[in-house]
């Protein structure tokens, strides 16, 4: 029942918003026009809709709750993390580039991928990043029940344990989506919910070069930089440009002066 109690609250905070919002038109406009209540209540039902909506995709709002989604700035530290993986070739791809340049990056992974390709989640642990929970479909958890998100993020956390040996801390939701019930999932289960700062949009493939200038960009003392080294459940997904991208962002950004942690890392720079 826990779920429904949540999106509940969420619907009464509009309902008291819409409420609020009739009171105010009414007391300024009543007595110079018609009262229209279907109109105030349409208008302001609209802009309930929008603001919930836009809390539940923005990754920065805390309005459902608390969320990771940049470190301290006191620091030039930075972190790398990659989403929907692991795919190869292009995970290994990225872990030889961080490799090369001494660079510790966090990987959330899908369970249906990890499944499949269980060794490489193993090597990725085994190089020295972390691991996190990215449910195990890649499925919309807003359209989710408790029941199901269950199975999507414990699945998921089991099959990592099995491949690495290592239990995640962190879990990003597919797209970043999320609300009270998501939030509280993952609290229930010790899960930090991490989001991101910069966004190149490296899954619409505009080229190497064009992702790297928006991290380059983008970037800032705490960021935490969001590509992707698979493409959800497509298995083999080209993600040859992410993996260019990469090493032209770790060569600019340490010009720069900026150091490459994990998520762990970033948050422990706060203490």
């Amino acid at each position: 029942m826990l779920d429904y109690k949540l999106r509940l609250v969420s619907i009464l905070i509009v309902l008291t918003v819409l409420v609020i919002g009739c009171l105010v038109l009414d007391y300024f406009h009543l007595r110079r026009r018609p009262w229209r209540p279907g109109l105030y209540l349409g208008i302001l039902g609209i802009a309930g809709a929008v603001f919930l909506t836009s809390n539940a995709v923005l990754p920065t709002s805390l309005f459902y709750g608390a969320v990771v989604y940049q470190g301290p700035s006191v620091e030039k530290l930075v972190a790398l993390t990659y989403d929907d993986g692991p795919n190869p070739p292009y995970t290994l791809q990225i872990l030889d580039i961080l490799d090369k340049y001494s660079v510790k990056a966090t990987f959330f992974l899908v369970g249906e991928n990890v499944r499949t390709y269980p060794e490489v989640a193993r090597t990725i642990v085994q190089r020295g990043h972390q691991v996190g929970n990215h449910t195990f479909h890649h499925e919309d958890l807003l359209k989710l029940n408790r029941t199901q998100m269950d199975k999507e993020i414990d699945a998921t956390t089991e099959l990592i344990e099995a491949a690495t040996g290592v239990s995640p801390k962190v879990f990003r939701p597919p797209h970043g989506f999320r609300d009270p019930v998501v939030l509280e999932q993952a609290k229930e289960r010790n899960l930090r919910v991490v989001q991101w700062s910069v966004m190149p949009r490296d899954w619409k493939k505009p080229g190497a070069e064009v992702i790297a200038e928006r991290v380059v960009r983008q970037v800032h003392n705490g960021a935490i930089i969001l590509m992707h080294d698979g493409d959800g459940l497509n298995h083999g997904g080209d993600r040859s440009q992410s993996v260019t991208a990469t090493e032209l962002v770790i060569q600019r950004l340490q010009q720069q002066g900026y150091r490459f942690v994990t998520i762990d890392e970033l948050l422990a720079s706060n203490r």
